[in-house]
């Protein structure tokens, strides 16, 4: 029932227009991308198509690029919807970040994560799981994860689930339930002051208070490094970018 409910509802919220009168904006357009630049230690390809932000990587590297924006954000609604090829891959939306002079892009990151839960075998459902949480390490790898919160660059490993709360377990099995792997998944991040609110495909995901990542920073869109057979045959699409400052 979900699979198709999911894609009618991310439909009828990407089509939902962006007025002054809503107080959504576009966050980027092929009139703006100029203005943006792209941060971070390995090169990436970003393209508009309509509505759409295409990014994917070029050539082998293991390290992270990203589209940074051309000023600060410090409270907002963003909104948008988004598709990883293939699933394996992940990605995220860096807010509230800095570039560092090293040239790392570091703040939290919105996480964008789609696994095909035949890709999920029992290493990674139990076996990792159950280690993670004899080793207590914050930087532990999550599935499911859209919608937390990830401290790229930064000294606290996962956000949300993480220092500042949530339970690692039951959010991977909700977002298990509500995440679409083929298609099209909503996310909405709201940002006010201390209090970091996300929701993915119309569920709530996140709801927490950290200090830490209260501030201005850069709005920028990962794509992952990797050591890829075919650089080609990966992409992050992000359809709608829209923001409402608050």
């Amino acid at each position: 029932m979900w699979k198709v409910f999911v894609p009618a509802l991310v439909a009828a919220l990407v089509a939902t227009p962006v007025t002054a009168d809503s107080g959504w904006q576009p966050l980027i357009t092929a009139e703006t991308l100029p203005g943006w630049t792209i941060e971070g230690e390995s090169k990436a390809d970003f393209k508009i198509d309509g509505d759409v932000v295409r990014g994917q990587p070029v050539g082998n590297n293991p390290k992270n690029s990203f589209l940074c924006s051309p000023r600060e954000y410090r409270n907002f609604d963003l909104a948008f919807a988004f598709r990883i090829t293939p699933t394996t891959l992940n990605s995220g939306v860096q807010f509230r970040s800095r570039v560092r002079a090293d040239g790392i892009v570091a703040g939290p990151q919105l996480e964008m994560e789609v696994e095909d839960p035949s890709d999920v075998g029992f290493l990674k459902r139990w076996v990792y799981p159950t280690l993670v949480r004899l080793t207590d390490n914050p930087w532990r790898p999550r599935y499911w994860a859209s919608g937390g919160i990830y401290g790229e660059g930064l000294e606290t490993g996962w956000i949300y689930p993480g220092v500042a709360g949530g339970e690692a377990d039951s959010f991977a099995e909700q977002g298990e339930r509500i995440t679409d792997p083929e298609g099209w998944n909503e996310l909405r991040l709201l940002a006010d002051g201390s209090q970091v609110k996300t929701w993915l495909n119309g569920q709530e995901r996140a709801d927490f208070r950290y200090d830490r990542i209260d501030g201005p920073g850069l709005i920028c869109l990962q794509v992952h490094g990797g050591q890829y057979e075919d650089p080609t045959q990966y992409k992050i699409e992000w359809k709608g970018l829209r923001i409402r400052e608050r």
